[in-house]
């Protein structure tokens, strides 16, 4: 069976057969920590400067956002979701396919579910197909196209939010082979804007571009039959060097967001820097370090570890999401990383800066055949003080990995820092509401209810 055809048929399969009681529980729980991030995410500079550009909407069909009284065109309400949902970099991961799967198709059926309506268990079928959609793609093109230079997260995105909103549409199988033909086309984004605003504005992209690829397909716009076959989506973003399919991408057996699973964050910075944090908390906690008398520090990883930690010596907070030696000084100096020390006054610490500038990140020879074999790679941080003491320690698991996941007492308290920061005025009992009942979000019969249960104008 053609490969688009094998993904239409998967995105539309009954209900009854997409996923058991288990599988959509762990959606609900990622589709909340979603959303919590994006809230928090809307009170950083980049989407309030999106707010700027676009104009609110007096549309019939115009969609709010949870923290602001407006509404908007359904594109400009994606770019605004999705651009608000990576900002921090604190939405979930997958190394499967090296890339963050929640955030572009949460985004993309947050603006069109209040339209269709949708009901909380036809939201979970639209976002478990449409995460399934974007990792076995992903997988099937392997560590080359995020090694390239591409941002994954974002062209893969494109595909996976087509996929959920086809099915939020109700698109029949030839529609869903057009739209996936259609955001074939729209795939866009590189790594070389990490640290800057424009990595979130991908997912923002993504979002839309995924959504008016299923409207396009819905109003009869068509696109290649093969447009995603051999010579085309797959040869063109693995750099030539994938071209052929496997012959089954095994959807749903099992589903990716079960089996193995999600990574949540703990911390709010590139995923690969996770374990860097790990280990330098764990050698101050053990033998109560400080920068005072640092000489220098290293971090040895695998080979492409440090692929995405792209700024050595971060000039703001953006920059210290992808920074190895941020990682070792902040955590070093404060005993903790969180939302606040991503912020840029943090990073510009002059004790900071020279901590940074006595780091090197070294990696080894063995490259990661695939997304996976990164994630389980072992990080190594070592301490080197004036006085002549040495220290280090290894850390081979994440928090938040799914060897090691977060509580649903992380997740709460997650959720409560996220919403105090984007909506400071929710208190936490509130907090806790909302995000309890987004769990039990395959029960309720209306996906917009809790979607607006936090509007700024309720």
């Amino acid at each position: 069976m053609a490969i688009t055809q094998q993904l239409a048929e998967f995105v539309l399969a009954p209900s009854g057969r997409l996923a058991p009681a288990a599988v959509r529980a762990r959606a609900a729980r990622y589709i909340a920590d979603t959303l919590a991030v994006t809230i928090a995410g809307s009170a950083e500079a980049g989407p309030r400067a999106l707010e700027k550009a676009i104009q609110p909407s007096g549309d019939a069909g115009a969609i709010g956002v949870p923290w602001n009284a407006y509404r908007y065109r359904a594109a400009d309400a994606c770019l605004l979701y999705g651009m608000a949902a990576h900002i921090l970099d604190y939405d979930d991961v997958s190394m499967l396919a090296v890339c963050h799967p929640s955030a572009p198709v949460v985004s993309a059926l947050c603006v069109l579910a209040p339209s269709v309506p949708a009901s909380g268990a036809q939201f979970i079928d639209a976002y478990i197909v449409g995460t399934e959609v974007s990792i076995r793609c992903g997988q099937a093109m392997g560590f080359r196209h995020y090694d390239l230079g591409f941002h994954a997260t974002a062209t893969l995105g494109s595909l996976g939010a087509a996929a959920a909103c086809a099915r939020l549409l109700g698109l029949s199988l030839a529609q869903t082979c057009h739209a996936l033909a259609i955001a074939a086309s729209l795939s866009a984004g590189i790594r070389k804007n990490f640290g800057s605003m424009v990595k979130s504005l991908h997912v923002g992209q993504a979002a839309a571009h995924g959504l008016q690829a299923a409207r396009l397909a819905n109003a009869g716009i068509q696109g290649a039959a093969e447009a995603l076959e051999d010579g085309g989506w797959l040869k063109a973003f693995s750099g030539g060097m994938t071209d052929h399919w496997p012959a089954d991408l095994k959807l749903g057996q099992p589903f990716a967001i079960d089996d193995p699973g999600f990574e949540q964050k703990r911390y709010p910075c590139c995923y690969l820097m996770h374990k860097i944090i790990q280990a330098t908390l764990a050698l101050r906690r053990q033998h109560g370090l400080s920068l005072d008398g640092l000489e220098s520090a290293r971090i040895d990883m695998c080979r492409g570890g440090a692929t995405p930690l792209i700024h050595p010596l971060p000039r703001n907070g953006l920059n210290a999401k992808f920074s190895g030696p941020y990682a070792v000084a902040g955590a070093l100096a404060d005993g903790r990383v969180d939302l606040k020390s991503f912020e840029d006054d943090a990073v510009l610490r002059p004790a900071i800066q020279s901590a940074m500038a006595a780091t090197s990140l070294v990696e080894g020879d063995i490259a990661p055949a695939q997304g996976s074999d990164l994630g389980n790679a072992p990080v190594t941080v070592s301490l080197a003080y004036g006085d002549g003491r040495r220290y280090a320690h290894t850390v081979t698991l994440s928090p938040g990995s799914v060897q090691d996941p977060l509580s649903d007492a992380d997740l709460l308290e997650k959720a409560r820092d996220c919403l105090a920061r984007g909506l400071p005025d929710t208190s936490a009992d509130t907090a806790r509401a909302w995000f309890e009942a987004g769990l039990r979000l395959d029960a309720r019969p209306s996906a917009r209810e809790w979607l607006g249960g936090l509007r700024h104008d309720n």
